[in-house]
């Protein structure tokens, strides 16, 4: 599958999308593509991918939210204005993460018009564990919000089901089987299906709807 750029992740609060927002600029920039990861998420103050600045730096990625760059772990209204080169640049590969309810992807919008008529990748991360997607019907209605909101539209899916450090395989088969639900409906593909690192070996000959995509768990303490 051709990833178009650039590629947004949207999804809810726990849902796994920061974790593997962070995880696939850090791909990207070990293959060399030197990406630029846009921290636009304006709900979540606590797992944010800007608190991974220093460590995404040494897989070549560069992290941009704020107007006050340097200062990355304070909050400010203001967005920078390199962050329009994310819309605007397509030779800079660029990542963006945006804050999953409609509130949070309203910031978009104030993009969108530099997307307009351009190709570009607005992956949902759904986790079948969390109130608000756990059935075809939730996430349907969660993709119409997100999409009224950021006046943009979804193109893909990610397979995020989790519970953290205690997530089993019958969890993400659980999630492997919504997505296929809401792919069938709609016609958006299923991207990957997003697992942590530990259970890549027990899952790689199960018949899943996207290929899997390991992720290590950088955006949580190893107490959480």
């Amino acid at each position: 599958m051709t990833h178009r750029n650039p590629t947004i992740i949207t999804g809810h609060y726990g849902s796994g999308k920061t974790e593997f927002a962070v995880n696939y600029a850090a791909m990207l920039g070990r293959a060399g593509e030197s990406p630029v990861l846009a921290d636009l998420d304006i709900v979540n103050a606590y797992f944010r991918s800007r608190l991974m600045k220093d460590r995404l730096a040494e897989c070549g990625v560069r992290v941009i939210s704020s107007n006050m760059e340097t200062e990355y772990y304070n909050d400010t209204p203001a967005l920078a204005a390199s962050l329009y080169s994310c819309f605007e640049n397509r030779s800079q590969r660029s990542i963006v993460d945006v804050g999953g309810d409609p509130e949070g992807a309203v910031v978009l919008a104030r993009f969108a018009h530099l997307l307009a008529g351009a190709e570009y990748d607005m992956w949902l991360t759904v986790n079948a564990n969390r109130p608000y997607t756990r059935t075809k019907e939730d996430v349907l209605a969660y993709i119409g919000s997100i999409e009224q909101a950021s006046k943009l539209h979804i193109t893909g899916l990610l397979n995020t089901t989790h519970m953290l450090r205690e997530t089993v395989p019958d969890d993400i088969l659980r999630g492997d089987a919504l997505v296929r639900e809401v792919s069938e409906q709609t016609g958006l593909p299923v991207v990957y299906t997003v697992v942590q690192q530990e259970l890549e070996a027990q899952l790689k000959d199960m018949q899943l709807a996207a290929e899997i995509f390991p992720v290590e768990l950088m955006m949580r303490p190893s107490y959480l």
